[in-house]
């Protein structure tokens, strides 16, 4: 499902500063617009993909930057490559407002792929969003990327699942609650994956709780041994083991 892998590589390990409210998250990507280092700016708007943020004050004004700067930059690599995340940005508000924008790109030669994914990652974004940004269930004991990465991890969404343990292994997530429920649910989910998409999750799922664990999660092992499961997933396994001899 090529729209999905995209969508899910658009993760990274950056990110606001734990312990914020929205309004704060909101403010804190709305100054990041004055950021004058490009790298730092597309490496902080990556981490979006991950925030659960709809608020059109923010993205009303990354739209505004977006279409101020996507001329001048087309040949200049790294301005390039800020534009491009204001792109991507777009899609991850979730918010069917910037359609008509996103679509004056898509026959773009610099920036359609840009353009197309952000539309394809709207009404999946539109249905995450509010899941990863629910504070009711926010424990307060944690940090809020830990606190995101679990509520993804919750969701009935296969998918989602999916985005949280990608998540959960960029930022080298090692808070126990994550960790322990990265775990239940491989457990509950890597026994019955047969199809590439249900392979691909516990795939990742794999490859989180090894590293939240520094792979000494007996989970890892017992995958790896048993001869019973999809083959994907035994040699995700091995090859995690092999790596930490």
């Amino acid at each position: 499902m090529p729209r999905l892998a995209a969508l899910i590589l658009s993760l990274c390990v950056a990110g606001a500063a734990a312990g914020k409210t929205i309004e704060e998250d909101v403010q804190y990507y709305i100054g990041l617009l004055g950021e004058m280092n490009p790298r730092v700016q597309a490496t902080e708007f990556e981490a979006l993909s991950g925030m659960g943020l709809s608020d059109p004050r923010l993205f009303d004004e990354v739209e505004k930057r977006l279409l101020a700067d996507c001329e001048d930059v087309r040949n200049i690599r790294e301005d390039r490559a800020r534009v491009a995340w204001y792109f991507r940005a777009l899609g991850f508000s979730g918010l069917e407002k910037y359609q008509p924008t996103l679509s004056r790109f898509t026959e773009d030669k610099t920036y359609r792929n840009y353009a197309l994914a952000a539309l394809r990652d709207m009404p999946q974004y539109a249905r995450w969003n509010p899941v990863i940004s629910d504070r009711a269930k926010f424990d307060p004991k944690l940090s809020d990327d830990a606190n995101r990465i679990l509520n993804m991890l919750r969701s009935d969404d296969h998918f989602l699942q999916r985005v949280g343990a990608k998540r959960a292994f960029l930022t080298h997530e090692k808070d126990p609650a994550v960790v322990d429920f990265l775990a239940v649910q491989l457990r509950a989910s890597y026994k019955t994956a047969n199809d590439s998409d249900s392979v691909e999750t516990a795939g990742w799922l794999i490859n989180a709780l090894d590293r939240g664990s520094d792979g000494r999660n007996p989970l890892i092992r017992q995958i790896a041994a048993d001869k019973t499961l999809h083959y994907k997933l035994t040699e995700r396994a091995k090859a995690l083991l092999d790596r930490r001899r």
